[in-house]
């Protein structure tokens, strides 16, 4: 018999499928254990990594979703050869929606770093909400599958969302990640297409020539998705080091090291533009009486405070760096010193009338600013840094709270 390019021969009990496409075969049991032994492979292969990194249970997620699939994609590859419709339709379309869920399930644990109670309740009501329309369908030729593949379709779409909201980086495996997601659940959705108008009818869905190039799909994608989900946490966890290394715990402001070797660079990009440069030390007054009466605890929340406060109150091109202590450094590109100088009395004053309430203790804070020019960006670094902390100590002479400029030399 010959249809549209489908070629189907008497084979015992079951049914030989061979889908011929201007040449190209595909032959559907070889494409079905393909489909198994690729999700084993990668299912394998996230189980090693989660030995290697037991701290990160979404690799156990992951493998788990995988070897799901394949008990899954085998109860429904047995519609062919059996006659139980409890094990080939309602368990098998079970399985295959637990898949992706353990997957979305994964990402969550992967991004907070736990499941709370109320997200593990969550998954369980909206499996048991999909298996009381999934009972009554199972029993009607291919309406199941089509609930299946529509739901399917909407957990890769919500894991598109929960990659988009965490704002993760680097981004490249997460734009991959997301087209991986985007693209299943166009096949999903193309699935639901193809199988609405047969809906009821005595014959299997996956059947149909179309659909045997969206289990080939299916394939591909698997094993994209497969190796990405590694790389995304790979790469997000050397992210997270890198920023570890380079920032400052409490304050997340760059380190001493850091700034001083993104300041020279900085620096040395100025003096080839020609660009003035200047350099700013801030330091909190009486901090150790802040220490001393409210205790450390409360001395580290109002350095973060105030971390915050340069932040807002300085300029994205402007580096930010906490060198030890209370004492903060800031480099200041393409800048004159009375553009400095009005920055750094607003921030002064920014600081000293904001209502401190920290733990609920009223806490007075105030900074001491002095800063350091160079035209031309003439001037090593550690020379500016040396002037700027002169400066300093005058701006602490004078009275505190307030900035003190030292000379301005070419």
């Amino acid at each position: 018999m010959k249809h549209n390019g489908l070629y189907c021969r008497s084979h015992g009990i079951s049914e030989y499928l061979v889908i011929n496409f201007h040449g190209f075969e595909l032959h559907l049991p070889t494409l079905m254990l393909l489909t198994l032994v690729v999700n084993l492979m990668i299912g394998c292969y996230l189980a090693m990594v989660y030995l290697l990194r037991r701290h990160d249970k979404s690799f156990l997620l992951w493998s788990i979703a995988c070897f799901v699939f394949v008990a899954g994609a085998g109860a429904a590859g047995a519609r062919t050869y059996i006659d139980q419709p409890l094990i080939t339709y309602l368990l098998a379309d079970l399985l295959l929606l637990v898949s992706p869920a353990l997957v979305v399930t994964g990402l969550v644990l992967f991004l907070r770093g736990q499941l709370s109670a109320r997200s593990r309740q969550q998954v369980v009501l909206l499996l048991t909400l999909y298996v009381l329309p999934l009972s009554i369908l199972h029993q009607v030729n291919n309406a199941s599958t089509a609930l299946t593949s529509f739901s399917i379709a909407v957990i890769f779409i919500y894991a598109i969302v929960l990659l988009k909201k965490a704002r993760l980086k680097p981004k490249f495996p997460v734009f991959v990640l997301q087209t991986f997601f985007a693209v299943h659940a166009a096949l999903m959705l193309l699935q639901v297409v193809l199988v609405l108008p047969i809906i009821g009818e005595d014959y299997r869905a996956f059947s149909l020539p179309s659909l045997q190039w969206v289990l080939l799909g299916h394939v591909l994608l698997t094993i994209g998705t497969g190796f990405m989900l590694p790389l995304l946490s790979f790469s997000h966890t050397e992210n997270q080091l890198m920023r570890l290394a380079e920032l400052d715990d409490l304050t997340q402001l760059l380190n001493r090291r850091e700034f001083l070797k993104r300041a020279n660079l900085t620096l040395l990009h100025s003096r080839h533009q020609q660009h003035s440069v200047v350099v700013l030390m801030i330091d909190l007054d009486h901090f150790k009486q802040i220490n001393d009466k409210w205790g450390h605890a409360i001395g580290d929340l109002a350095l973060k405070k105030v971390a915050d406060l340069l932040k807002v109150g300085l300029r994205t091109s402007d580096l930010i760096g906490r060198l030890g202590g209370e004492e903060f450094a800031v480099l200041m590109p393409n800048t004159s010193a009375e553009q400095a100088g009005l920055i750094g009395q607003r921030l002064c004053e920014r600081i000293a009338h904001h209502a401190w309430e920290i733990e609920a203790r009223p806490v007075k804070l105030t900074v001491s600013v002095g800063g350091a020019s160079c035209v031309g960006a003439l001037r090593d670094l550690k020379e500016l840094l040396a002037d700027a902390d002169d400066a300093l100590y005058q701006a602490k002479a004078e009275g505190r709270n307030r900035i003190v400029f030292g000379s301005d030399l070419s």
